[in-house]
């Protein structure tokens, strides 16, 4: 199970290896000919929308993206922070997830009522987005690892291998996507934004976790659990 000073330690490197390679690719490099996620099928996930506490940071990465239309902002109702994401985008309809009745039985095993606290929110950056992430609390890390290592012993442990193919399972981040760009690498406005803003501290959040089906930015979204 992941400690504080593990996570601390991912962040840090994550950032100082994307200033690396803004300063070796100054251009946006190459569009992308596909989106990250499909925009409209479903994934199965687990988390919750954040609310409208960071309505305003979602504002002023807008205004920083000045009108770019390769950046895709999350949008305020849609922002959320994932607690431990299931599946890729495999379904047009709720309906169509086989055995998402033993799913939701594991789920509301060690997940019912339980509520996410992620503290000492800060920027995160990649070379093509910028996350918002923080630290959990000890609770939910012990949640996330029982409810990981019971679905790996299930059916569902090809589907979550299939979503996590390149990264430890469950991933380290604790976090949520607040801006995607379409290219390589951020433009000069949104690295500067990060420049400016990567010390900051955005508070803390506590979200009742939720088992949902849900398009890639929370904007269609079916509860399961």
């Amino acid at each position: 199970m992941h400690t504080r000073e593990m996570i601390q330690k991912a962040y840090q490197n994550t950032n100082s290896k994307t200033l690396t390679i803004w300063n070796e690719h100054p251009e946006t490099g190459a569009v992308r000919t596909e989106p990250f996620y499909h925009p409209h099928r479903l994934a199965i996930t687990s988390g919750n929308r954040a609310g409208p506490s960071m309505s305003g940071l979602l504002a002023d990465i807008t205004a920083a993206a000045q009108g770019d239309v390769l950046a895709d902002v999350a949008p305020p109702d849609g922002m959320h922070f994932t607690f431990f994401a299931v599946t890729q985008a495999l379904y047009d309809r709720p309906e169509d997830a086989e055995n998402a009745g033993e799913l939701t039985e594991i789920f509301n095993q060690y997940c019912r009522g339980h509520i996410m606290r992620i503290s000492d929110l800060r920027l995160i950056a990649l070379p093509d987005q910028l996350l918002l992430a923080g630290f959990p609390d000890e609770e939910s890390l012990r949640v996330r690892q029982s409810l990981v290592e019971h679905l790996l012993s299930t059916q569902w442990a090809d589907k979550i291998r299939e979503r996590f193919p390149n990264t430890e399972i469950p991933q380290i981040f604790w976090h949520s996507t607040l801006m995607r760009y379409g290219a390589q690498y951020l433009p000069s406005s949104l690295r500067e934004f990060f420049l400016q803003n990567q010390n900051k501290n955005f508070g803390s959040l506590s979200l009742p976790v939720k088992l949902v089906m849900t398009n890639y930015n929370w904007t269609d979204t079916f509860t399961l659990a």
